[in-house]
């Protein structure tokens, strides 16, 4: 059970980092110029999109046990890499 909740924890965190990490893109967005604001803004909803998609997956894992955990953790974790490397890819474009 600690294994699990440690694992729960990490997600948390995960959250909790691509939110910030959209903050600051929106942030960004605001003081673009407008050609690049809208492409920003996208990227932004893109974004935000797969972080709901993501929330999903926490959230039926949390609720999840025993064998329903194993296969819904892999779901979880291919949400969270496509995310991750989203975000990574939008933040590297817009440096």
């Amino acid at each position: 059970m600690e294994k699990r909740n440690v694992y729960i924890k990490k997600l948390e965190d995960n959250l909790t980092y691509c939110d910030t990490r959209l903050v600051e893109m929106k942030a960004k967005a605001a003081e673009a110029q407008a050609d690049m604001k809208a492409e920003y803004l996208s990227q932004v909803a893109s974004l935000e999109k797969k972080r709901d998609e993501f929330a999903v997956e926490y959230g039926q894992l949390k609720e999840s046990s025993g064998h329903a955990w194993d296969d819904v953790k892999a779901g979880t974790e291919n949400a969270w890499n496509e995310l991750e490397d989203s975000i990574e890819k939008a933040v590297a474009h817009f440096k």
